[in-house]
């Protein structure tokens, strides 16, 4: 008993008068500068205390130590799925040729998005979680989608002209406008994802940043905009694959009535139904990309209505107090970020499974 309470009593002089209620919250050599802060809220030491280490464990764990893992996986898959793609794509006819560019640049773009994303925990290790670290993570977000977007659009419309305009794509769509299509791709994600980085990361680092956007003159409208673009693509991508497979099934299910023993018509038959069969293992893809993109969207959106008081977070000078007396929005903050990390890196280890 009298160790017990000498130990009690050591604990009593460690932890400050404010935190003396939550002695097991409280961690010596770091917490100590939180209590001198001014609480002018109804909130007590202890809550904002607790909220605090709520974020911090978000920050290592939500964003960091499981998005890595996942994001190894990623890596792994992605790398072995670019490598048997590379192989079958010269084995392949030009015709199948087509189709393994988008996948490969697929992969490629994934893999970009990849090395990015450790370059944001480098960021964040050597300096914190600063305003290049946010616009890092942001721009490869958007990058990312965008990019993704655009290769499985991409891969819709190349099918549906395969099995439609079969002499078309035989003999008017070629490598060459396959690499222009992928390029112009690359170029608008990449352009569109550095203005959602650029600007965006604002919103937190607004001091700190070489371009100045104020909240109802810029970041608000950008805000607007990326949900809005982001619902649009995901709209577009989900909505132009399901017509197009509707209309190729109907238009099956006519020429498989009207089909005769003529041996040509078989044969465009068969090559219509290998086709198709690639559109539904498309379809595979686009559930994952469906899956995966409604979150982001609700952590977009969630972000959106939240914008006035995550800002907030932004503005003054900042420093420790600041931090503290703002826990519960910092934990609303690692959670939309440990969301995003997490949900981006699932989609990404998926791969692709359309040959």
């Amino acid at each position: 008993l009298h160790i017990l309470h000498l130990d009690a009593a050591r604990v009593n002089k460690t932890v400050p008068l404010v935190f003396r209620d939550c002695p097991d919250e409280f961690v010596p050599g770091g917490d100590e500068k939180y209590a001198d802060c001014n609480i002018t809220t109804d909130e007590t030491a202890c809550a904002l205390l607790r909220e605090l280490h709520k974020a911090k464990s978000f920050r290592v764990y939500g964003f960091a130590v499981v998005p890595i893992i996942l994001s190894v996986l990623a890596m792994v898959l992605n790398i072995t799925y670019l490598v048997i793609q590379l192989k079958i794509y010269r084995k392949e006819e030009e015709s199948a040729r087509k189709r393994y560019l988008f996948l490969i640049a697929r992969s490629l773009s994934t893999i970009m998005a990849l090395l990015l994303f450790y370059v944001v925990i480098i960021c964040w290790k050597t300096e914190e979680f600063a305003y290049p670290s946010a616009m890092i993570f942001l721009l490869l977000g958007g990058l990312n989608f965008l990019s993704i977007t655009g290769t499985y659009i991409a891969l819709t419309l190349l099918l549906y002209t395969a099995i439609v305009h079969p002499f078309f794509y035989q003999s008017r769509t070629t490598i060459k406008h396959c690499y222009i299509f992928i390029a112009l791709i690359w170029l608008c994600s990449t352009i569109a994802s550095t203005c959602v980085g650029l600007w965006g990361a604002t919103l937190f680092y607004p001091e700190s940043a070489p371009v100045s956007c104020s909240f109802r003159g810029c970041q608000k409208p950008l805000a607007v905009l990326i949900v809005i673009g982001l619902s649009i693509s995901y709209a577009t991508v989900l909505g132009l694959y399901a017509s197009l497979i509707v209309r190729l099934h109907l238009r099956l299910r006519r020429r498989r009535d009207l089909v005769s023993e003529n041996s040509k018509s078989g044969s465009n038959l068969e090559r219509e139904q290998t086709h198709i069969r690639a559109m539904n293992r498309l379809g595979l893809n686009m559930g994952t990309f469906a899956i995966g993109s409604v979150p982001i969207l609700i952590v977009c959106i969630v972000a959106l209505v939240n914008l006035k008081s995550l800002s907030s977070l932004g503005e003054g000078e900042k420093s420790p107090c600041k931090t503290y007396l703002n826990a519960h929005l910092f934990v609303e903050v690692e959670i939309l970020a440990s969301t995003g990390g997490i949900v981006w890196s699932v989609p990404s280890s998926s791969g692709d499974i359309f040959p």
